[in-house]
């Protein structure tokens, strides 16, 4: 059995150092490391997914479950297999670290967590959500499928996409 949780920082001051968050942003960090070298299939040299990795520290999930509203899903053992963020950016709402352990792929957690992410942010008035998506051909499929659609990017973006949806 699932459990799904939320924690609703998105309007926080971003200082939340609590014990459980710094264990959660732990296991976030290794469950994106881990999702995101499963995923990679070639599309990143080797010296490129190190890079990108380099930014997914313990601290830098602290400081956006500190600021963001998450989704996180644990099994019978409350161990960490799925968690989905929304946070705001550059004035706007932004999907982040969508990630599903890889042996729960497959199963519609990932479809559950973009599902209550985006009735969060409906229920708060917001009528788009953007993302910026490594470029996995199956993670685009996805979101395609989910209905957004790749946009000219505001600034420059070297490993990801610029993609929208509305709301």
């Amino acid at each position: 059995m699932i459990k799904i949780h939320a924690i609703n920082n998105l309007n926080a001051n971003g200082k939340d150092g609590s014990k459980e968050n710094e264990e959660l942003a732990l296991e976030i960090a290794r469950l994106v490391s881990e999702s995101m070298t499963y995923s990679n299939s070639n599309t990143y040299s080797k010296d490129e997914m190190e890079g990108l990795n380099r930014n997914k520290t313990t601290e830098s999930m602290l400081d956006l479950i500190n600021r963001s509203y998450l989704i996180y899903l644990t099994n019978e053992q409350d161990e960490l297999v799925g968690c989905g963020m929304v946070v705001r950016q550059d004035n706007r709402y932004f999907a982040k670290t969508l990630h599903i352990r890889p042996d729960y792929r497959g199963l519609g957690y990932a479809q559950q967590i973009c599902d209550l992410r985006e009735e969060f942010l409906r229920t708060i008035g917001q009528k788009e959500i953007y993302i910026e998506s490594l470029k996995y051909p199956k993670t685009i499929e996805f979101h395609k499928k989910r209905g957004f659609v790749e946009i000219p990017p505001y600034r420059e973006l070297k490993y990801t996409v610029l993609m929208k949806k509305p709301l």
